[in-house]
């Protein structure tokens, strides 16, 4: 996969580089583990001591992730990412699919599913940035679960996307 990444000016601002360097990229992605606010997270109904950065407790290159869950019951989750992965990235993925256009608070995205959900149990948002894009997925993960998927997505992005960086 191509992406573009930054380097560092003489004068401290990032400059595009037509180099990749997917750990400078990743260390400069914007982190929501560290940048959403416990009163944040508690408004999306999940508690912030479950946190879980990267994948099952692993960083992995070109991403910075952040999971939460609700509680007591541990019925859903809510994944809030940054990567330096591009909305065409995404879209040639085998198994992302049904991608559509939304507008979340003055802000372009798509809403996508993967093709493995048979049971409507995950959504997926995607906001490009102009170092990569930000993605919010929400998990049902309990059979007693009720929350519709995209709803609980698009609900927390009225309250997330305000925060992401340009």
């Amino acid at each position: 996969m191509l992406s573009a990444g930054c380097s560092q000016s003489s004068d401290g601002t990032a400059t595009p580089s037509t180099s990749i360097d997917k750990k400078a990229a990743t260390a400069a992605l914007w982190d929501p583990c560290t940048q959403i606010s416990d009163q944040t997270l508690r408004s999306l109904d999940v508690d912030p001591s479950t946190r879980d950065s990267g994948v099952g407790g692993v960083e992995t290159e070109g991403w910075k992730m952040c999971s939460w869950s609700s509680s007591p019951r541990n019925d859903y989750s809510l994944t809030v990412d940054s990567s330096i992965f591009t909305v065409d990235d995404f879209k040639k993925k085998e198994g992302n699919v049904d991608f559509v256009e939304i507008f979340v608070k003055g802000r372009n995205g798509w809403r996508y599913h993967r093709s493995t959900d048979h049971k409507n149990e995950t959504c997926d948002l995607l906001f490009p940035t102009s170092k990569g894009t930000f993605g919010i997925s929400f998990y049902n993960l309990s059979p007693s679960a009720k929350a519709v998927p995209c709803d609980r997505a698009l609900a927390a992005a009225d309250v997330l996307v305000p925060l992401f960086p340009e």
